[in-house]
C-alpha cells in the first residue's frame, strides 16, 4: 500500500512538473512575442547585441540565417575592422555619399545611440571619415561605422575606440576632390555595399570575418538557429580538446568510402545524419 501511494504521489508530481514546464514555455514564448511586437527595442534589442558581442560571430550568424532559410546579405570580401578585436551589431542608418562629406556628417548627426552608420560610395580613392567624425560618433554612443571604402586618421580612430569597418586607408578626404567628382549625398536610401544591398532599419553584424546584413524581422528566428549552432560547435570543440579526432567525430573515413561509391554524396547530409551539422 505504501509503495502504491508513493508511486501515485510521484506520478502526480511528475504531471505537475510537466504542466509547470509547459506553462513556463508558453509564458516565455508570449513574453518574447510581446517584446517583438512592441517594435523590437530596449532590452530585447540589446539581447541581440550582447549575444553577438559575447558569444556569436558573423560566420555563425551567416550559417544560422542560411539554415533558417532567411535572406542574408554578405558584402564581398575585404571589409575589416581597424581593430581586429572589434565586434559590432545594431540597426543601421545608410548613406550614399557621392563624395559628399556633408551627407556623412548629417547622418551621424541624425543617428541614435546604438546605430551603425553604413556608408557607400562610388569612388574608392578617398577617405570618407576621419578622427572628427569618429569623435562625434563616439560622443553620440553610436555602435560603429561601416565604410565601403577608405578612411583616414587610423591612429586617432583607434585611440577614440570607435569600431570602424572599412576597406583600407587613404590620406585625402572628399573636401579636396574636384567639384566634378562630387554630388549631393543621400541619407536613408538603398545602398550597395560590395554586392550586398542594405537599407536603413536593417541590422548589421561585423567582426574580423566581415559584415552580414539581416532584415529586422528575421532576427529572432536567425538567433534561435544561431544558439543551436553555437551549442553544437561548443560541444564539438570540447570533444576535440578532450582528445577525440575531428575526423573520427565526423566519421570521415566512412564518408570517403561512400563518396568513392557515389561522387554526388552530400557531406552536409552526412553530418546531419550524425547530428553533427556545422
Amino acid at each position: 500500500t505504501n509503495l502504491t501511494e508513493k508511486a501515485l504521489r510521484e506520478d502526480q508530481l511528475s504531471v505537475c512538473q510537466n504542466k509547470l514546464s509547459t506553462l513556463d514555455s508558453i509564458y516565455n514564448s508570449c513574453l518574447r512575442a510581446l517584446k517583438f511586437m512592441s517594435g523590437i527595442r530596449g532590452d530585447f534589442m540589446s539581447e541581440f547585441v550582447d549575444l553577438f558581442r559575447d558569444r556569436y560571430s558573423t560566420a555563425l550568424i551567416a550559417d544560422a540565417a542560411y539554415r533558417a532559410d532567411m535572406p542574408v546579405r554578405v558584402p564581398t570580401a575585404g571589409l575589416a575592422p581597424l581593430n581586429q578585436q572589434d565586434k559590432i551589431a545594431g540597426p543601421i542608418k545608410t548613406v550614399r555619399a557621392n563624395n559628399d562629406l556633408v551627407s556623412i556628417i548629417a547622418a551621424v548627426h541624425q543617428a541614435q545611440a546604438g546605430h551603425i552608420i553604413v556608408i557607400a560610395n562610388e569612388t574608392y580613392e578617398v577617405a570618407l571619415i576621419g578622427d572628427l567624425i569618429g569623435t562625434e560618433a563616439k560622443r553620440k554612443d553610436l555602435a560603429g561605422i561601416i565604410v565601403d571604402g577608405l578612411v583616414r586618421d587610423a591612429t586617432e580612430l583607434l585611440e577614440i575606440n570607435l569600431p570602424v569597418i572599412c576597406r583600407g586607408l587613404y590620406p585625402v578626404g572628399p573636401l579636396k576632390l574636384p567639384a566634378e567628382l562630387k554630388s549631393h549625398g543621400e541619407i536613408d536610401v538603398e545602398v550597395k555595399v560590395g554586392d550586398a544591398i542594405a537599407y536603413t532599419g536593417d541590422w548589421a553584424f561585423a567582426d574580423a570575418d566581415g559584415v552580414v546584413f539581416l532584415a529586422k524581422k528575421d532576427l529572432e528566428v536567425t538567433f534561435e538557429w544561431a544558439e543551436k549552432s553555437w551549442r553544437r560547435e561548443e560541444a564539438l570543440a570540447a570533444e576535440i580538446k578532450g582528445g577525440r579526432a575531428l575526423g573520427d567525430i565526423f566519421e570521415i573515413e566512412r564518408f570517403l568510402e561512400a563518396r568513392n561509391r557515389d561522387p554526388q554524396v552530400n557531406f552536409n547530409q552526412h553530418l546531419a545524419a550524425l547530428r553533427k551539422a556545422i
